[in-house]
């Protein structure tokens, strides 16, 4: 079989009977069903290899096996082998709370449809052994001869045979939005897919005419399942907020064994009891880990992937909504993402000029020639209207538009069909290049006629003007000006008519010319604000599409992606000759907007190649021809509404309303969650480093003993969940799409951040141990009083610590205008007066009565962090 689909490479610059040859067939009978039978054996099923697809238990794996929840299990496994029950508990709550969040909000999200392998179950016509019959498509094999129908999907690769008015829309697979005129001839060798005009391709779909074909290519052979392979192959990448937790925790893993080591080693050297200096070092592992960092971080992405199902965005997988956030290069489709995905008409060419479809009759200079030509495009067209509505038109896109514009003048296209019936139709043909219908008009015959402008022009004697029908002298105007508006991209048709009687209708009769209309597919209304938006915050946009270049510089022109694309954009052939060489410089296509006539692969190598430069890449498309790209970006993005299975099957998220605006949205939401990352961590922290701190120095400066290990572990559940999640609740700053994207290589925590780690540590740390030291040496408290001022002043000196998170204005930012921020400090101080409360807790905790000049004192240093942090912030602004 391998011989077959070798063949298949080049039967599109062969002529048919040479495919036939070479496949040993023939196109009037096809194979006999023995012949059939066996290659089929050979070849195996017309089948798309199975995508992998995670189970539910590779998911809760996946979640289980985080870096920061390993920690937190190991550390609650030592703390239940030496039976500190509690401690072990809460630690291990943490860890299976985050895990089942995590899991059940991807779980939600997950998509079971495999879409590639759907395309395989459809129905096909075939002949074998001279008799046609359905088949289904995974049965044909190469050397099958297929019948190719208006309406049909294309079962597999074929060559064609014979046509007539053929035309397939091959959108989902190129990426143009036209259906492509097909006809059987051989053409040149070494052309793209969107050029091979004499090919059907496997999952394309039949939009007019009807013809014949040979099967060339089946299964993983065929070009749809070469996209799959490349789907398969396209490895996906941690998400940048993985890899900055990941590293965060290794990080955290050595600080926290050295520190733990040291300060045992010490502790023992002074003669303190092993024991508990081995439980001390046990809790201090717990305070140094924060554990309510993955927790908060998951219920902060959920939450930002439930706000954007408000929004009608779908998110996939939780990290997506993060990643997002630091995206820094789109690569975004043109059909179905910029554009409508739907024909409409954008100019109307008349003797007498130009005018846009919005244009009324009754305000053009010509009324009767404007109605003319909309009467002509109404009955030469095939478009369906079902029933007696006027509304549901369906067929070739083209005449789907003309009827479109017909409604928009209050034409009633069913009475218009009535009142002129068809009596006879030349059917479109790619050697002619033009479709005509004849209508019975009264005693006359009315004769409607459309198709490439160069076509019509010849059959045109006369011309249709404001003073009437005049010799046609100027048809090199007309032809220059069709010209002109197909190198901005626009497809152009031509109509004309002519009257005539029964006796003339032998052959088409001299024709009258009427105008032209040139055809778009228009940009959706909200893709220039969101471009603008996405370059206002320093993102790059491309446009990587298969359709051609005048189209796509036409299109990103008039969404202000690229004002001089014509002289800067490149192809796919550019693109196959600045990738097989290694050693050339591809700094161009940084600077090259609009990628036009590009195959998967080359949509894949440009992902692999912005992803190489450091980039967080997010992909945008709706076709079959996108998904290898889709999987490899680090955000894949899908249409909801127009985009395939395929691509809403491999993508991170999906666009339900199929709106580029979206995509902004998202932006903004993922840049807000990262920066409350950043300020929970930040905080977390700083709190989890002034517990290691206040420790350290009171075991370094033989004091008393400032916190127990059940203590430190208490301190982290108030400090590390309450007021870490209300951060996650932030709304973002007002200016976060003003500035640039984050560098992928900067850390969850960056150089400036540590600075203010150190710092507010280094204050909370100062405070806890000062009211130790003046409680004990000042105010002769106990050791155990002692010990509770300095356990209170520690909780209450962190829960304020969120205030210093933000900065400007002290009283009016995203902290103070955070409600459960308000709700979380009020929660930890009613929980650590519960905990004094309850006999059982305050025994385990070692809390004591203390007096109110006690209390007054852990009041005023518990303020003094907060107040010399802003304090020093106000000095050094007015500097």
């Amino acid at each position: 079989m391998e011989k077959y689909h070798s063949a298949a490479t080049e039967a599109y610059c062969q002529t048919s009977s040479t495919v036939l040859d070479w496949l040993n067939t023939n196109a009037k009978q096809g194979l006999d069903q023995t012949e059939a039978a066996r290659r089929l054996q050979a070849s195996g099923p017309n089948r798309l290899p199975l995508s992998g697809e995670r189970s539910n238990l590779q998911i809760l794996f996946e979640q289980l096996a985080s870096p920061l929840n390993a920690i937190l299990a190991l550390a609650a496994v030592v703390s239940f082998s030496f039976r500190d029950w509690l401690e072990g508990a809460a630690v291990l709550v943490v860890v299976l709370i985050n895990t089942g969040i995590a899991w059940w909000m991807e779980w939600q999200a997950k998509h079971s449809m495999k879409a590639l392998e759907k395309l395989s179950g459809v129905q096909v016509k075939v002949l074998r052994s001279g008799k046609q019959f359905p088949l289904s498509a995974d049965l044909l094999v190469p050397g099958d001869i297929l019948i190719l129908e208006a309406g049909d999907v294309v079962g597999a690769d074929a060559r064609l045979i014979s046509g007539t008015d053929l035309g397939i829309s091959e959108a989902a697979l190129t990426g143009e939005s036209v259906p492509v005129d097909k006809h059987p001839d051989p053409i040149s060798p070494d052309l793209p897919i969107a050029d091979q005009k004499n090919m059907a391709f496997k999952g394309t779909v039949i939009t007019r005419g009807r013809g014949t074909s040979v099967v060339t290519a089946t299964g993983i052979h065929t070009k749809l399942g070469q996209i799959a392979a490349l789907t398969h192959s396209a490895s996906r990448e941690a998400s940048p907020l993985q890899k900055k937790l990941t590293d965060l925790s290794k990080l955290l893993m050595r600080l926290m064994g050295w520190l733990v080591l040291l300060i045992g080693l010490i502790g023992i050297l002074q003669g303190k009891d092993w024991l508990l200096m081995l439980k001390t070092g046990v809790a201090m592992a717990v305070a140094a880990i924060p554990e309510g960092l993955p927790i908060v971080a998951t219920i902060a992405l959920a939450r930002g992937m439930l706000s954007l199902a408000k929004h009608r965005v779908i998110v996939k997988r939780l990290s997506a909504v993060e990643t997002l956030g630091g995206t820094g290069i789109i690569l975004t489709d043109k059909t179905g993402t910029l554009t409508h995905n739907r024909l409409s008409i954008a100019r109307i060419v008349l003797p007498e000029g130009e005018y846009v479809p919005e244009d009324h009759p009754e305000d053009t200079a010509t009324p009767n020639h404007f109605l003319q030509l909309s009467l002509i495009a109404t009955l030469c067209n095939n478009a369906l209207v079902p029933g007696d509505k006027d509304d549901s038109f369906s067929g070739d896109p083209i005449e789907v538009a003309l009827m479109e514009w017909a409604k928009g003048m209050k034409m009633r296209v069913n009475d218009i069909h009535q009142q002129f019936p068809r009596t006879r139709e030349w059917p479109f043909e790619s050697d002619k290049k033009w479709m005509a219908t004849a209508h019975q008009n009264g005693s006359e015959i009315l004769v409607a006629v459309k198709g490439a402008i160069e076509a019509i022009l010849p059959l045109c004697h006369t011309l249709d003007t404001q003073e009437g029908v005049v010799a046609f002298d100027n048809k090199d105007l007309f032809l220059a000006t069709a010209e002109k508006l197909a190198g901005r991209g626009l497809r152009t048709l031509a109509f004309a008519r002519a009257d005539a009687t029964h006796d003339q209708l032998s052959d088409l009769p001299p024709l009258c010319f009427l105008g032209f209309i040139a055809f778009l597919d228009p940009p959706r209304p909200e893709v220039a604000p969101a471009l603008q938006s996405c370059i206002n915050a320093g993102i790059r946009v491309y446009m990587v599409t298969g359709d051609h270049p005048q189209t796509a510089c036409n299109i990103a022109e008039q969404v202000g992606l690229s004002t001089d694309c014509e002289t800067s954009y490149m192809t796919g052939s550019d693109l196959e000759k600045l990738f097989e060489r290694s050693d050339t410089d591809k700094s161009r296509l940084q600077q090259t907007k609009v990628f036009a006539r590009v195959t998967p692969r080359h949509k894949l190598q440009l992902v692999e190649y912005f992803q190489q430069q450091g980039f967080v890449v997010a992909m945008t498309g709706d076709g079959i021809n996108d998904t290898p790209a889709l999987k490899k970006a680090d955000i894949g993005i899908a249409m909801g509404q127009r985009g395939t299975e395929a691509a809403r099957e491999v993508a991170d998220m999906v666009l339900k309303d199929d709106s580029f605006a979206s995509i902004a949205l998202a932006i903004k939401r993922g840049r807000a969650i990262f920066a409350n990352i950043r300020h929970f961590v930040v905080y977390l922290l700083s709190c989890n480093l002034a517990e290691l701190m206040v420790i350290s120095i009171a075991s370094f400066g033989n004091l008393i003993t400032p916190l127990l290990p059940l203590q430190i572990l208490f301190v982290n559940m108030i400090t590390d969940v309450f007021p870490a999640l209300a951060l996650g609740m932030n709304a973002s700053p007002r200016d976060i799409m003003q500035i640039g994207p984050r560098d992928p290589k900067e850390p969850i925590i960056a150089k400036r951040d540590w600075w203010k780690i150190t710092g507010f540590s280094a204050s909370i740390t100062l405070a806890t141990l000062g009211v130790l030291v003046y409680a004990y040496y000042f105010l002769n408290a106990s050791p155990q009083e002692a010990n509770n001022m300095a356990f209170y002043t520690l909780i209450l000196s962190q829960l304020l610590q969120v205030f210093n998170l933000p900065e400007g204005n002290p009283f009016r930012n995203e902290v103070t205008r955070n409600a459960y921020i308000w709700w979380a400090i009020a929660s930890g101080i009613f929980i650590t007066f519960l905990m004094y409360s309850i006999p059982l807790t305050h025994t385990a905790l070692q809390l004591i009565p203390l007096s109110t000049e006690m209390y007054t004192y852990i009041l005023i240093f518990s303020i003094l962090p907060t107040f010399t942090i802003q304090l020093g912030r106000l000095v050094g602004s007015e500097q």
